[in-house]
C-alpha cells in the first residue's frame, strides 16, 4: 500500500508540475505578445522604483564587482572619460572616479537619480547621474574614451531594433577605439520553454493585434522585461551599431567588451 501511494504521487506531482509549467508558459507569452515596449519598459521601471537596494548607499558604494574590475583595468586605458548609461544609483561612476577615470553618468529612473544625487552629495562629490529617456543617451559630441551600460542593464531594452538604436547612440559620443562594455543576462541555445513562450507570445500578438514589435526568442518576463543573450546575438547587436566585439565571457556575469570603429 505505502509502495502504490508513493507512485501515486510522483505520477501526480509530475502531472501538477507540468501544468504549472504549461500556465506559466501561456501567462508569461500571453503578456509578451499584448504589452508594448513602452508597457514592458514600464514594468522594469516600477520594479527599481521600488529596489531599496538599488538606491542604497551600500550598493552604490560597493565598488566594482571583481569581473568589472578586471575588465576595466584590461580594456579601458587609465585616465580616460567614461560615460555610464543606465547608471543607476551610481555604483561605476564612483567606482570609475575614485580609479581615476573622469566619469559622468545618465539614468532613466527618476528614483535612482535622486537617489544618486544624495550619494554623491554625501560624499562631497559633484554629481554623477543626470536623468535622460528610457533607452536613450545624452546627446552631445564624441569626447569620451570609454562607455559602460549600467549592470545588466542591457537585458532590459526591449526589441533589438531598440538595443541596436542605442548603442548607436553611444556609439555617436565615443572616440574611435573607445571600449564599450555590456553586462547581461545569457542563454546557450533555446530551451523547450523559451520556444514556447515565443510561440504563445507570438500567437497573443497576431490575436490581439497590440503590440507592432516582434515577440524574440529569449524573451522573458517577471517582476520585469529580461531578454536573454546568446554569444551569437550579442555580436551581432554590436556589429550593427559600429561596435566590434572584442571579448565575450560568463565568469561573473555575461558581459561583452566591443570596440567603436
Amino acid at each position: 500500500m505505502r509502495r502504490r501511494s508513493v507512485r501515486y504521487f510522483k505520477r501526480a506531482d509530475c502531472w501538477f508540475n507540468r501544468f504549472v509549467r504549461l500556465a506559466a508558459v501561456v501567462h508569461e507569452g500571453f503578456w509578451l505578445g499584448c504589452l508594448s515596449a513602452d508597457d514592458l519598459n514600464a514594468i522594469t521601471a516600477e520594479h527599481y522604483d521600488h529596489s531599496h537596494e538599488s538606491a542604497s548607499p551600500e550598493h552604490n558604494l560597493r565598488g566594482f564587482l571583481d569581473w568589472e574590475l578586471a575588465v576595466v583595468n584590461r580594456h579601458f586605458p587609465a585616465g580616460s572619460r567614461i560615460l555610464v548609461a543606465a547608471a543607476g544609483g551610481g555604483r561605476e561612476v564612483l567606482a570609475l572616479r575614485r580609479a581615476g577615470y573622469p566619469a559622468d553618468g545618465c539614468e532613466c529612473n527618476p528614483v535612482l537619480v535622486q537617489a544618486s544625487d544624495a550619494i554623491f552629495e554625501q560624499l562631497g562629490e559633484p554629481r554623477g547621474v543626470t536623468l535622460c529617456p528610457a533607452d536613450q543617451v545624452p546627446q552631445g559630441p564624441a569626447i569620451y574614451g570609454g562607455l559602460i551600460v549600467g549592470w545588466s542593464a542591457y537585458t532590459h531594452i526591449p526589441t533589438r531594433g531598440r538595443r541596436v538604436a542605442f548603442l548607436q547612440a553611444l556609439h555617436q559620443r565615443a572616440l574611435p577605439g573607445a571600449p564599450v562594455l555590456l553586462s547581461f543576462f545569457t542563454r546557450v541555445g533555446s530551451s523547450r520553454y523559451d520556444k514556447f513562450v515565443c510561440r504563445m507570445a507570438g500567437v497573443s500578438r497576431v490575436l490581439l493585434r497590440e503590440r507592432e514589435e516582434p515577440v524574440e526568442l529569449g524573451d522573458h518576463l517577471s517582476w520585469s522585461y529580461n531578454h536573454l543573450f546568446t554569444r551569437e546575438e550579442i555580436e551581432g547587436e554590436l556589429r550593427e551599431a559600429g561596435i566590434r566585439l572584442v571579448h565575450y565571457g560568463e565568469v561573473g556575469d555575461g558581459h561583452a567588451v566591443g570596440i567603436v570603429e
